[in-house]
């Protein structure tokens, strides 16, 4: 059974809300992060709702109104979300009070919101919605389970449709603990983002379809990294009957040199003639990145446009059937989703 991306709503630190435009203007990061792109929020949450939520709560809400205005479904039957650090804002919050107040004489706000949880039930209330909720804190892995999830329930037929998200949120003290590791190093290692993407799935083709979701693979910590990440690229497009020549490949290029080398081993042994695009130069790196870079593939294949600004390789093709994300994070995670065109 196919599973259809029907509807989208993403923030990001790129002009990525208006889903008629794709990458038009691209904007660099700033300073020590990549800071969101923050929409009107007044046009989707009424004001006296958003004294009470967080920068992260009111990114996800919109994020997730969009995408299910998108595919004109009122009610999804679950709600699924992926996330790496939750509602950090708060939490820091929280625990910045708690230790000024000598643990005494806290208000329970903050605690309330920081839970990972949070933005997949503030939705479900919004909306109504006592279907299945489900959060995933899975690192590297936290957008793609999610995914993974709603995309095995669709083919039991337990559901025939999904809301499903992936969310990460930087912070002022959280950039400070990365940038004193080898991996955040300013200048010379990656640079931390952040993004908040919501998706509809839905088991039947629409007339405004992004893309299909053929494939979804997970590989923890392989042993010869290459050469395994290698095999199940290899076998996934053989499984799935996919001509090179129309295939675009997405990879998670970051900076970070021992991340690199294994982008180019793979790239060099079986994609040499591929176009190859990359992402986290727009989006920053974060656990749930990946969101970032499956809006991205859902986009190429539905506008059939290959934007100047993602393009790693030269080689450009004028017919894209099929898209393969390649994401890693740290050398531990290492995720494969196959799009293909509808």
């Amino acid at each position: 059974m196919s599973v259809y991306i029907n509807g989208i709503g993403i923030i990001s630190p790129q002009e990525t809300i208006d889903n008629n435009k794709f990458l038009e203007k691209i904007y660099p990061f700033d300073k020590d992060y990549f800071k969101m792109i923050e929409p009107a929020y007044k046009e989707y949450i009424a004001p006296r709702d958003l004294r009470r939520m967080s920068k992260i709560l009111r990114n996800g809400i919109v994020a997730g109104k969009i995408a299910l205005k998108e595919s004109q479904l009122a009610m999804p039957q679950a709600i699924i979300t992926g996330t790496g650090l939750g509602c950090a804002i708060d939490t820091e919050k929280f625990l910045i009070k708690m230790i000024e107040n000598k643990e005494k004489f806290l208000t329970p706000s903050s605690f309330i919101q920081s839970t990972h949880n949070t933005l997949g039930g503030s939705i479900a209330i919004g909306l109504g919605c006592h279907e299945y909720n489900m959060t995933y804190v899975h690192r590297g892995f936290s957008f793609e389970t999610a995914l993974l999830d709603a995309q095995m329930m669709m083919q039991t037929g337990e559901i025939n449709n999904a809301l499903v998200g992936g969310f990460d949120e930087m912070t002022d003290n959280h950039i400070q603990l990365l940038q004193a590791t080898e991996m955040y190093k300013p200048n010379s290692g990656t640079v931390a983002g952040q993004v908040s993407g919501f998706f509809v799935l839905e088991n039947e083709k629409k007339s405004n379809s992004y893309a299909k979701l053929l494939d979804l693979e997970m590989i923890y910590k392989p042993k010869q990294t290459v050469s395994t990440v290698s095999g199940r690229i290899e076998k996934m497009l053989l499984d799935h009957k996919i001509n090179k020549e129309n295939l675009v490949i997405v990879m998670g290029y970051n900076g970070v040199k021992a991340e690199e080398d294994v982008y180019q081993s793979i790239s060099k042994q079986l994609f040499e003639h591929q176009s190859i695009t990359h992402f986290k130069h727009l989006s920053g790196e974060s656990y749930t990145a990946s969101a970032f870079a499956f809006w991205m593939a859902a986009q190429m294949l539905k506008k059939q446009n290959i934007p100047q600004a993602i393009l790693y390789s030269e080689k450009r093709i004028s017919k894209i059937e099929n898209v393969l994300i390649y994401n890693q994070y740290q050398k531990t995670e290492h995720s494969l989703m196959l799009l293909g065109k509808c």
